[in-house]
């Protein structure tokens, strides 16, 4: 199921590309309509009659997060009007790291050696990435995208740092919240324009690539370890820039491909080296 989400996320960047002629924040609306659909109809499945006290278990950082939440879906969509999908989901992979440090400022957690080691991995892949942005092959103003990670990292610290809930609030906190925003600033940009079709793209987008798949991952992570869901989300990283050159015909820089390798390898790596050793647990226990 894991592996399942990480394949159905990776067709978001190529549905964002299948539409004609919609502002970028017109199909956050959307795509937020979509993913708060869905949200509500799987709370109120679940719960039926207890809707009332799952409503008054929700706290301010759970608020927080499904906000945080809701941002990143927005910066992701945008970032992608300006850069191709390899770059953004290359840079997604930092969110591990950046959940490592905002750990280490919020709860105080030691930041290992391996992190360290990790972080100038990243670096130097990032490094790589940019020198294709300084032959004005990619715009400066895709540097918004570096925001996706950081956001993510701290969004995944005030989770594990707040009280359980049931983990769809803040996936509907985060619909609402694009909704909100992609209502507001489309009503200062010009209003809405968008058609039917591109309108039902975005929906969908919301509703069958991000907040169904989210409904099931919700589900499976409570027993497959961090480390191992971390490995298997890869896979939207891998797939997403295969699916746009497949279906669209876009193609990223090679300094792109490269550098985001180097980063893929390194978030691997330090995803790996800090799994428990399985073996050991069964040891224990015999």
């Amino acid at each position: 199921m894991v592996l399942g989400t990480g394949v159905i996320f990776s067709f978001g960047g190529l549905a964002f590309r299948s539409t004609n002629n919609i502002d970028a924040w017109e199909y956050v609306l959307y795509r937020g309509a979509g993913a708060a659909t869905v949200a509500m109809a799987w709370l109120a499945v679940s719960h039926r009659s207890r809707l009332p006290q799952v409503a008054r278990e929700v706290q301010p950082m759970h608020l927080l997060a499904g906000f945080l939440l809701g941002t990143i879906s927005c910066l992701f969509i945008v970032a992608l009007e300006i850069v191709s999908v390899a770059f953004v989901l290359f840079l997604q992979t930092l969110a591990p790291i950046a959940a490592a440090y905002f750990s280490w400022l919020i709860m105080r957690e030691r930041v290992s050696r391996n992190v360290v080691i990790a972080t100038i991995g990243t670096m130097v892949g990032m490094g790589v990435m940019v020198s294709g942005t300084l032959t004005a092959a990619i715009e400066p103003a895709g540097f918004i995208a570096l925001a996706i990670p950081a956001i993510f990292g701290l969004y995944a610290t005030l989770i594990r740092s707040a009280r359980k809930i049931d983990p769809t609030v803040p996936v509907l906190v985060s619909g609402l919240t694009m909704v909100s925003i992609g209502v507001v600033i489309s009503l200062m940009t010009g209003g809405f324009a968008a058609s039917g079709s591109d309108a039902l793209i975005g929906f969908f987008a919301g509703s069958a690539l991000l907040g169904a798949p989210l409904v099931f991952f919700n589900q499976a992570q409570r027993v497959v370890p961090s480390s191992e869901t971390s490995l298997l989300l890869l896979s939207e990283v891998v797939l997403a820039p295969l699916w746009v050159w497949l279906f669209v015909s876009e193609q990223p820089e090679a300094t792109t491909l490269i550098g985001g390798s180097m980063i893929l390898a390194t978030v691997a790596w330090l995803t790996a080296v800090r799994a428990p050793r399985r073996g050991r647990v069964l040891t224990s226990r015999g």
